[in-house]
């Protein structure tokens, strides 16, 4: 059953998959916004705190996700609030000297299919050499890059403007980690 005469998932990569999968079941697709959702920051005005930590929150269990992909025994990630224009970013970096070379084009390419699977909206750049991996699901964004001696993961929230004592908040309660 489709409401308003059109496909109901036709564009989005998640529901297109599961269409074409299952074309005997039916698919509603309901515009409601996700608690997930970016926040609707306004020009000039700080995000509240509690958005910031779901910002936050998608961005570690990004790294979460992924995880598993990565090799084992790893060191925490950088987590860190990163200026940038427009306000700040939350951003989780991991260099990964166990991954580079051939080992660092697989993980780019496992990385490539979990994310697709998964419905985000994947590039690759590069080549053999160089590979590079650019992947968002709408607001947040994985870029990882591999080289002969490591692969560098970097995964972005958006860009919002951010309290400077939210951020401090924000801080301290990551120390717990």
């Amino acid at each position: 059953m489709a409401l308003g005469g059109s496909d109901p998932g036709g564009s989005d990569p998640f529901w297109s998959v599961v269409r074409r999968e299952h074309p005997d079941i039916d698919v509603i697709v309901l515009d409601v916004p996700s608690p997930l959702d970016p926040p609707a920051g306004v020009a000039g005005q700080t995000v509240p705190i509690d958005q910031l930590r779901l910002i936050v929150r998608g961005v570690d269990d990004l790294y979460a996700s992924i995880l598993h992909l990565l090799p084992p025994d790893l060191p925490a990630p950088t987590r860190v609030w990163r200026g940038a224009a427009g306000g700040d970013a939350y951003v989780v970096e991991k260099a990964l000297r166990e991954a580079g070379g051939e080992a660092g084009l697989e993980l780019l390419r496992r990385l490539a299919r979990h994310l697709h699977d998964r419905g985000w909206a994947v590039e690759a750049a590069g080549d053999e050499r160089r590979p590079h991996l650019m992947a968002t699901n709408g607001w947040i964004d994985l870029d990882a890059r591999s080289g002969a001696a490591a692969t560098q993961l970097t995964i972005a929230g958006p860009v919002v403007q951010v309290a400077p004592d939210d951020q401090a908040t924000l801080e301290r309660e990551g120390d717990g980690r």
